[in-house]
Formats: structure tokens, C-alpha cells, sequence
């Protein structure tokens, strides 16, 4: 029998919900797919045919708490911030979407994301890299021309915001202010990095 595609929205929204409670309860790591399937009220084989892997699932839902942050960002810009102010912005955004998955988001993001191959482990991770490095460049290209290609720049600043985001999952500061601290000096290294004209005259 087909399947509406209102029914595989209201089935993909009760997987989402299952593992997000799951993950939360019960632990990322001790959580199978069987759980998640039996959580949501589906067998674990139409579970496989929404998410391949636990992994792919729980991605799914960093990404779509990282959209929403971006949708925030979005809703609070003026069009009157400097080029390190937007990024500031973005970031914690989207890191106040993440506070709630921060008990088990670490494996998560280890397991979807990575420094040491070209693409992310993932489907989801990739579509997540391409995501927010493209709201990246649009902030920008709002604020210029840099004599550095963006391409060549995003490199240095994805290594970059990795890094946070590892800081961030084990960051026991009071609210988080060291991942603050690490966020200021990451965009100040990464925006310099960016137009080459002010260190060059620095240099002189």
C-alpha cells in the first residue's frame, strides 16, 4: 500500500521525537534503534527505510536544531553588525538550540562530522557542513570583498568551529563563558585571516 506523504511526515516526526526522548533518558550510546523503532510505534525495518543508521537519526536532529538557530540569527540581525558580530551570532544561536542535546551530543557530532576526510562521515553531517558554511558566506559576502576565496578561507574556519563545538560539549564554565572566550578569539584569527590587506599593513 502507497503511503501519503502527510503519513511519512507524521511517521518521521514520531521517529524524531522517540529518539530525542530516548537520547535524553536513556543515554546516546545505550540507546538502539529496536528502542527507537519500539518508541515510535513502528517495526525497526520501516525505521531503516527513514534513517540507515542511529547516527544518520541523530544528526537529523543536531541539523534541525542548527536551523532553527540559524532562523533566530536570522530574526535578530539589524543589517548594522560588523562581519565578526554576525558570526558571533550565528554561532550561539545555534549553540542555544544545541544546550539541550549537549548530555550526548558529543558522539554524535564525532560520529557526523570529521576533520580528516574531504566530505562528513555522513548524509546528514555533509548536508549539515554545507548548511552552515553557505550562511557563512552569504555573511560574507554581505560585508565585502576579501582577497581570500571564501573556499580556501572555509577550510581554516571549519577546523575552526569544530573546534568550539568540542570545547562547547565538555565546557563546565559557568555559562559556558570559556566557549565564549574561544568563540571571540576563533572569529578574530578567522576574519583577520580573511583580508590579507589589514595584515599586511600590520607587517609594515
Amino acid at each position: 500500500m502507497r503511503i501519503s506523504k502527510q503519513a511519512k511526515q507524521e511517521t518521521d516526526s514520531r521517529i524524531l521525537k522517540a529518539a530525542e526522548k530516548l537520547f535524553l533518558s536513556k543515554g546516546y550510546e545505550d540507546t538502539t534503534t529496536r528502542d527507537i523503532a519500539s518508541s515510535a510505534g513502528i517495526a525497526t525495518g520501516t525505521l531503516f527505510n527513514y534513517y540507515k543508521t542511529k547516527e544518520s537519526l541523530a544528526m537529523r536532529l543536531v541539523t534541525n536544531a542548527m536551523l532553527q538557530g540559524q532562523e533566530d540569527f536570522t530574526g535578530k540581525t539589524t543589517g548594522e553588525e560588523e562581519i565578526g558580530e554576525e558570526i558571533f551570532m550565528i554561532m550561539t544561536a545555534e549553540l542555544r538550540r544545541l544546550r539541550p542535546y549537549r548530555s550526548f551530543i558529543g558522539p554524535v557530532l564525532e560520529s557526523g562530522l570529521s576533520l580528516f576526510v574531504k566530505n562528513a562521515p555522513n548524509e546528514e553531517g555533509e548536508a549539515l557542513r554545507l548548511q552552515h558554511l553557505h550562511k557563512i558566506e552569504e555573511i560574507v559576502n554581505r560585508h565585502g570583498s576579501f582577497e581570500v576565496p571564501f573556499e580556501v578561507a572555509a577550510s581554516l574556519y571549519w577546523s575552526l568551529y569544530l573546534g568550539i563545538l568540542a570545547h562547547w560539549c565538555r565546557d563546565e564554565s559557568e555559562h559556558q563563558e570559556e566557549t565564549l572566550a574561544l568563540i571571540d578569539y576563533s572569529i578574530s584569527m578567522f576574519t583577520r585571516t580573511m583580508n590579507y590587506d589589514v595584515i599586511r599593513e600590520e607587517r609594515k
